[in-house]
């Protein structure tokens, strides 16, 4: 085996094989693994309920800056259109997240899955870096639409 093929082969650095559970020797054994893999499904549906938010996040921006707009013109001033460039390419940015973030969890699934039944303990880290990165973009493009906002109209 090469150094390639041995770094691929995620148990060279447990120093142990994995091993496929014997679920059918014990009930402790099947139930353990019947808890994981409902688990996996949990961790699944979790990650599809931050996706389908982030729909309606991007929504909600997208609703509420119309709304502004109405009450804006309806009080006679005048609407600037560099304001909804921007948070429509924030309320954009919520849907192409939502769309990575339910194919991202449906591969981890996938893959954890695959980990459970043979028996392996490695696992990714990339989804759960993904949400923190996400929402932190999130966070500061927010914050940085409120303050420019903030200054222009002032």
């Amino acid at each position: 085996m090469n150094l390639f093929q041995r770094l691929l082969h995620k148990s060279y650095f447990r120093g142990m094989e994995p091993k496929a559970p014997d679920i059918a020797s014990d009930d402790r054994i099947f139930l353990a693994w019947q808890r994981t893999h409902m688990a996996n499904e949990r961790t699944f549906l979790s990650w599809s309920r931050t996706s389908i938010s982030l729909l309606a996040f991007g929504f909600v921006i997208e609703k509420f800056d119309l709304f502004m707009k109405h009450l804006i013109l309806l009080s006679g001033g005048h609407v600037e259109h560099a304001h909804g460039i921007s948070t429509t390419c924030l309320s954009l940015f919520c849907f192409a997240l939502a769309g990575i973030m339910i194919v991202v969890s449906g591969v981890r699934f996938i893959m954890v899955r695959r980990h459970i039944n043979g028996g392996e303990a490695t696992f990714s880290i990339l989804p759960d870096m993904l949400v923190i990165v996400s929402v932190i973009i999130i966070i500061v493009i927010t914050l940085w639409l409120s303050f420019n906002r903030l200054f222009n109209t002032v």
